[in-house]
């Protein structure tokens, strides 16, 4: 491990998983540590550094079901009702949450698991694919005792003849994931349980040095608790409520996936005339920009959908709050990481901050409360901006009302230039289409998006999206 841990130490602030030859090595120490920890006596707990928890998750392990538990395990499933009446066996078992209690039968699972990893010939057989090679090369059989179901916990032998040991399957109630916990939002369904953890999977916007998505999808909700005290004390610029967002309408269940597709673009078109215009006037009057709300009425998945939902999902709320990386080319928005691990300023220069910065209680009551209500004129450049809201410069936070088409560029033709083309940088996103059943004549499941996999077979149409950004808004006669 000696070789692995220093070319780890080496890529201290890039993103492993970018490496297919030093990721797969990762999985070997990692798993090779659970071991180690197994035989001196002690449970593990382990999660994945992109797994946060709410609750301290021991005393669950102690009630009477997950006591008679060797390993406890999450899973990828999104279906909450399904899996709270019986566990999602046909998912992948997440490795990024996973529990182990120090018991013989439970090290030797550990080190077989191990060794799968490190003699796969394959780069993609980590520990979470070895894992569940391990656990279903045979079916796990539900766990009985004297003639009774013990809910969710399961026989299981590892491999063809390796360690027999009980799994639970953790509920995904309560141990959320990133679909469950940020797009459905289920955990703020009248009566759900409190969540006892989140893990930051399903999301889109890993740069090559950071999983950025993963970090502000845990900014939006609170989560992450590390950013330093100047990341909140200092002045900002955003748009009224009123207009960040169209006007809102209900999805139903039953909504054509194709009348919501239209409707998550239009929110998109206005979504990108409101940040940049934001970007200009925060670039103008050297502010960070506050993102407005964003609402999406359509889930973003790389597989069909029907009712603009994912199976799986048939019953989530449309819109919902969406993640910046659902709608957003998120790592341009932030800087790149420098190696003594700062980050450093964005190529526009323009700092952004999660559209509900200001509910987040690190925010000073003097930013928070230190608030100018502003409304501009159309087609302003950068200096007519800073004129017209000079009068506010004392304030921390500037509302403009209806920002949209309020700025035009700079006045200096570089200047304006390289605004334009880094905007155009930040707001084109391209992404997955919307593969949906609708329209398909009755495509069966597993077939293709978009195109026929051979000529003659039913397909799943597609709408692309997001078109590139608007240009910039002319500038008034005289300006």
């Amino acid at each position: 491990g000696g070789d692995v841990s220093a070319a780890l130490k080496q890529r201290a602030t890039g993103n492993v998983r970018s490496d297919p030859k030093l990721y797969p090595k990762m999985s070997v120490l990692k798993v090779g540590f659970y071991r180690e920890l197994l035989s001196f006596g002690y449970n593990v707990w382990a999660c994945d550094a992109d797994a946060v928890f709410m609750h301290d998750p021991r005393p669950l392990m102690a009630e009477r079901n997950y006591a008679l538990a060797d390993i406890a395990i999450a899973t990828d499933c999104i279906d909450i009702p399904l899996d709270s009446r019986s566990p999602l066996m046909h998912c992948d078992f997440n490795t990024g949450l996973v529990y182990l209690r120090s018991k013989p039968n439970t090290i030797e699972f550990a080190e077989l698991w191990r060794e799968t990893v490190a003699n796969a010939k394959e780069h993609r057989i980590r520990d979470q694919a070895a894992f569940n090679m391990l656990t279903k090369v045979r079916p796990p059989t539900p766990l009985s005792i004297e003639g009774s179901r013990v809910e969710r916990l399961f026989s299981v032998t590892a491999g063809a003849d390796g360690a027999d040991f009980r799994l639970a399957v953790l509920p995904l109630s309560r141990f959320l994931n990133g679909h469950t916990y940020f797009v459905q939002h289920a955990h703020t369904l009248p009566g759900a349980p409190s969540p006892m953890s989140v893990h930051m999977t399903y999301q889109f916007a890993e740069g090559h040095s950071f999983a950025y998505g993963k970090r502000q999808r845990l900014r939006e909700h609170g989560l992450w608790l590390v950013d330093p005290d100047e990341y909140f004390n200092g002045k900002y610029v955003t748009a009224s409520a009123e207009h960040a967002t169209l006007p809102r309408k209900e999805m139903g269940e039953r909504v054509d996936s194709r009348d919501a597709v239209k409707y998550h673009l239009e929110e998109a078109r206005h979504r990108t005339n409101v940040i940049r215009a934001l970007l200009g006037i925060g670039k103008a009057l050297g502010r960070e920009v506050i993102l407005p709300r964003m609402l999406c009425y359509c889930d973003f998945m790389w597989k069909e959908m029907r009712n603009c939902r994912v199976g799986g999902a048939e019953t989530m709320r449309l819109p919902f709050d969406c993640p910046m990386d659902h709608v957003l080319n998120t790592p341009s928005f932030f800087g790149d990481f420098h190696k003594n691990g700062t980050e450093g300023r964005t190529a526009l220069g323009v700092g952004v901050r999660e559209p509900n910065f200001l509910l987040n209680p690190r925010v000073p009551a003097a930013v928070r409360e230190s608030v100018a209500k502003a409304a501009l004129g159309k087609g302003l450049n950068d200096a007519q901006i800073s004129q017209a809201l000079a009068p506010h410069a004392a304030a921390s936070i500037i509302e403009i009302d209806d920002v949209v088409g309020t700025f035009c560029g700079f006045a200096d033709g570089a200047a304006n230039r390289e605004f334009a083309e880094r905007t155009k940088q930040m707001l084109t996103y391209k992404r997955t289409p919307f593969c949906m059943m609708e329209g398909s004549d009755n495509a069966p499941l597993f077939s293709q998006c978009c195109s026929p996999r051979k000529p003659g077979d039913k397909f799943f149409p597609c709408i692309h999206g997001f078109d590139d950004p608007d240009p910039l808004p002319a500038c008034a006669a005289g300006r």
